[in-house]
């Protein structure tokens, strides 16, 4: 099983437990619903499903250009008349499918968004992107130590299974902002320099990002995000 297998494979026990816990909940929830969740990051791995079938095929495959406003206007109505229990089930049938293309194709070069390979594709369509949006969730629904929990999960999943720099890198931001709504200013400071020589695009919102603005007025910060 090759690095990004593995990393889904985490994802999807952490999909699972987060229908389970929501199932027995039943809950009202701040935001999007549990259904709606899964439902959003169904929609893209089916795309991501599609793009590495064509792939494995010998076929070309170009990523879908979409206007993200425009998209979520028509799909997320769709979503909103789903069950969980159909969303949880249908995620983690996707997900299967999803490790067994990631199997047959390896890591060869794959260009999908900011990605360049397929191995890259994979873990930012199917592992860090449901993450970002479950930590999310939790936070908004009061559950912060849940949120910060999975934050640094992320990042020490992404280390132990050599994570492509391009998805690293904005594990190292998010928890950035972690470290920085706990107070621990060095940390979030050491993190974010990491994060952003990964990912140099991520400088252009750190500066108006609020979760970094408990980092405001330190100079370390400010030379991380100027320029």
């Amino acid at each position: 099983m090759n690095n990004a297998s593995r990393l889904l494979e985490l994802q999807r026990e952490v999909e699972r437990e987060f229908a389970r816990r929501e199932l027995e909940a039943r809950r009202d929830p701040e935001g999007w619903s549990p259904a709606l969740l899964l439902f959003h990051v169904t929609q893209w791995r089916e795309r991501m499903v599609n793009g590495l079938t064509d792939l494995k095929a010998g076929r070309a495959s170009t990523p879908p250009q979409v206007n993200i406003d425009e998209l979520y206007d028509v799909e997320l109505p769709q979503g909103a008349r789903r069950s969980l229990q159909e969303m949880a089930q249908l995620a983690n049938d996707l997900m299967g499918r999803l490790i067994e293309l990631s199997e047959a194709v390896g890591d060869q070069p794959f260009t999908w968004s900011i990605t360049k390979t397929a191995g890259e594709a994979i873990i930012r369509n199917s592992y860090l992107h449901p993450r970002v949006h479950l930590a999310a969730y939790h936070r908004e629904n009061g559950e912060q130590t849940l949120a910060w929990k999975l934050t640094e999960d992320t990042v020490s999943d992404l280390r132990a299974n050599s994570g492509p720099p391009v998805v690293l890198g904005a594990a190292l931001y998010n928890l950035a902002g972690v470290r920085a709504a706990q107070q621990r200013q060095d940390e979030a400071i050491e993190l974010l320099k990491s994060g952003l020589e990964m990912r140099p695009d991520l400088k252009a919102a750190a500066e108006q990002d609020p979760d970094l603005a408990p980092l405001k007025g330190d100079s370390r910060f400010e030379a991380l995000t100027s320029g």
